[in-house]
């Protein structure tokens, strides 16, 4: 359960984004930013985890024949 003072989980995704710059608020902007790049370093490369995904789906359907 949170509790007063502890941070504001926010998803970051193309709204977040935009609401951000879209307000003007340059503190808003900087922290909506610096939240992306975090999540960026903790997310890793994820267009190449989701090729090899892709790679892998492709592979399963050949063997499975569907």
């Amino acid at each position: 359960m949170a509790t007063k003072g502890d941070p504001v989980i926010v998803p970051l995704y193309g709204v977040t984004i935009h609401e951000a710059v879209c307000s003007g608020d340059l503190a808003r902007m900087r922290a909506v930013a610096k939240q992306a790049e975090e999540h960026l370093r903790q997310a890793g490369n994820v267009s190449a985890a989701l090729e090899a995904l892709k790679l892998e789906i492709a592979r399963a359907e050949r063997k499975s024949g569907g």
